[in-house]
């Protein structure tokens, strides 16, 4: 059967969600075709949608930043990969679609018995955690962490990982729920934020990294509860760019607060990271010790559906959106 000259994406135009034609292309000689069977969504899709993160410059403006599927064509210098096998993928954009050409360097297998749909939820997020955790975060085991948002998908992947390497956990959510959903997942203490009050928290300190997806005036709230040369790890940015930190206290108890984002790092890094994932993480999958954590699956022509799930922040893990097999 020829190859069809277009494939469908997703895109935002005017901050609407489209379903688009773009004609195909074949992969380049380092490069691998991928047909989409599922791609997880992440909140980075609301803000490009929304026109506040726009992708990386040469980037298609597809949206998706993970996904899983069937390899269809591979580049004249591309050994590793075979058409036919099953991979999932760590992207720039371009996930959402019927298929997706990407670097070599950007593919995983699947891990363990994972189906299809299940790995199309897990390259982004387990990646986004191993970074941070261990990268920028400097954690250790018998380390105290507080994380927000702690069921969301980057949320549960940090709990499992953080359970799995000795990690203390406390977390931030939005209802008990959650809560009691993230002790299942190995979050040692918790916190409601509608219902609790902030002080709490300094019971299960002082932290040595906060993992944050919140960014604004929650930034001056984690200072206090932080030991001496803690880290403050921001990844979003859900309360608003601008803060106003207490500079002194910061001073005295040597914080360092820094920004991270996966997207735009250069491909070198993120082939040492994949490098690590499948060294260090993709076995846990293999043994039980680690899950994907999924919230809800809907076929591609739902994916306003998802978003609007997703953005309601009711969900306790990864929204995926699949495509027929």
């Amino acid at each position: 059967m020829p190859e069809s000259k277009s494939f469908q994406g997703l895109v935002a135009i005017d901050k609407a969600l489209q379903w688009q034609s773009f004609p195909n292309k074949p992969p380049g000689k380092d490069q691998v075709k991928v047909r989409v069977v599922a791609a997880g969504l992440n909140r980075a899709d609301l803000s490009q949608q929304a026109g506040t993160y726009n992708p990386p410059e040469g980037v298609t403006p597809v949206m998706g930043l993970e996904c899983s599927g069937i390899i269809e064509t591979v580049g004249a210098n591309v050994s590793q990969w075979l058409p036919g096998q099953q991979v999932c993928a760590l992207l720039p954009g371009g996930g959402l679609a019927t298929s997706v050409v990407c670097d070599q360097r950007l593919l995983l297998p699947i891990p363990g018995s994972l189906s299809l749909v299940q790995a199309g939820g897990i390259v982004e997020v387990y990646t986004t955690a191993w970074l941070n955790l261990f990268h920028r975060g400097k954690v250790k085991a018998g380390d105290k962490v507080l994380l927000m948002a702690g069921a969301s998908g980057v949320g549960t992947a940090v709990l499992q990982l953080c359970g799995h390497f000795g990690i203390d956990v406390t977390v931030v959510v939005g209802s008990d729920e959650k809560l009691q959903f993230c002790r299942g997942l190995g979050a040692k203490n918790g916190l409601n934020r509608h219902q609790q009050d902030w002080q709490a928290l300094k019971a299960f300190g002082p932290f040595d990294m906060v993992l944050d997806c919140c960014a604004g005036d929650w930034l001056e709230r984690y200072l206090p509860l932080m030991n001496n040369d803690g880290r403050i790890v921001t990844i979003g940015l859900m309360a608003g760019r601008k803060a106003q930190l207490d500079m002194g206290l910061l001073l005295m108890k040597r914080v360092q607060v820094m920004g991270s984002t996966l997207r735009f790092l250069p491909i070198t890094e993120k082939e040492r990271l994949l490098t690590e994932i499948m060294e260090k993480v993709w076995p846990l999958f293999a043994l039980g010790q680690l899950k994907p954590i999924i919230d809800t699956v809907l076929p591609i022509d739902q994916y306003q559906k998802a978003y609007d799930l997703m953005a309601s922040n009711k969900t306790t893990g990864k929204v995926i959106l699949s495509l027929p097999a």
